[in-house]
């Protein structure tokens, strides 16, 4: 694996949020758990304040040992802290941005060559049109809570991977990935945090069946990590960004065909083996404890 920084809005735990980034976390303390230098937290699903409340009480329920920037003990912001661990390790950090891309674009105005300090940047977020998921009209909400910084990192000049809405919205997690994680995880963690981990899924399960008339959920953050660890699940397509991104606020992407101008970025456009993607994701997430 190579050194990577999980750039989340977790809100694991509150309620009739999305719990996505808290998988993509234990997948990533599973399959990367040496490399896995911290996590800094951003807004989207909820505010800084409840991000942060909802990953103090998901590490404090699962016992899981990572940093997490903004820290209450600790001076180093966010920002700064992608900073300093880029300019420590020039082209060798990868960062998975799963909410709002603020702290990113902060980071580069504390280094100007932060972007280009980077090996590769994987974001979740952006449509290439509105979406719907199951006939239900589902509003974007991480290059549309902070346009300017989206536009700004997606034109910069880092390694660009973007997993938009549509592509996500295929990475379906279902009842039986819960029963595949229930029965690895059964034993392997203390009964408490079992239960509550249960819980809080099984709640997110039954929000998504009320809202969306599914037994499951789009683990849309997840395809970032997955995207890292096996990029062969995915399709290979790219795509040129338009130089001025008008749509952002709505969080829709716009495209040029002019090469001189567009900033060239990798989006895959297909999950290609959803079985597989599940199953790897089950199997890392096991391990996390």
């Amino acid at each position: 694996m190579e050194k990577v920084i999980l750039d989340c809005d977790n809100t694991f735990g509150l309620p009739n949020r999305d719990i996505d980034d808290g998988l993509t976390l234990l997948y990533l303390l599973g399959e990367a758990a040496g490399d896995l230098l911290g996590v800094s937290l951003t807004h989207g699903n909820g505010t800084p304040a409840e991000v942060l409340q909802a990953t103090q009480t998901f590490k404090t329920c699962l016992q899981l040992q990572v940093e997490t920037y903004p820290d209450p003990s600790a001076a180093l912001s966010a920002p700064a802290f992608l900073a300093q661990q880029v300019a420590a390790a020039p082209h060798e950090v990868t960062i998975l941005a799963t909410g709002a891309l603020t702290n990113l674009y902060s980071a580069s105005q504390i280094d100007p060559d932060f972007f280009k300090k980077t090996k590769q940047i994987i974001v979740m977020g952006g449509v290439t049109h509105p979406l719907q998921v199951n006939g239900r009209p589902v509003h974007e909400l991480n290059f549309s809570a902070d346009a300017a910084a989206a536009q700004a990192v997606l034109l910069s000049g880092a390694n660009i991977t973007i997993m938009n809405g549509q592509l996500t919205a295929h990475a379906f997690f279902s009842v039986k990935e819960l029963k595949a994680l229930q029965t690895r995880l059964a034993e392997k963690i203390p009964a408490r945090a079992f239960a509550w981990f249960q819980e809080v899924i099984t709640a997110w399960l039954e929000w998504n069946q009320i809202h969306f008339g599914f037994n499951g959920f789009c683990n849309w953050d997840m395809t970032t990590a997955l995207f890292l660890t096996h990029p062969a699940l995915f399709s290979a397509e790219e795509v040129l960004l338009a130089p001025q991104q008008t749509q952002l606020a709505e969080g829709i992407l716009t495209f040029t065909n002019d090469p001189e101008k567009g900033k060239k970025v990798r989006m895959p456009a297909h999950l290609l083996d959803l079985e597989a993607f599940n199953q790897f994701m089950v199997a890392a997430i096991s391990k996390a404890f």
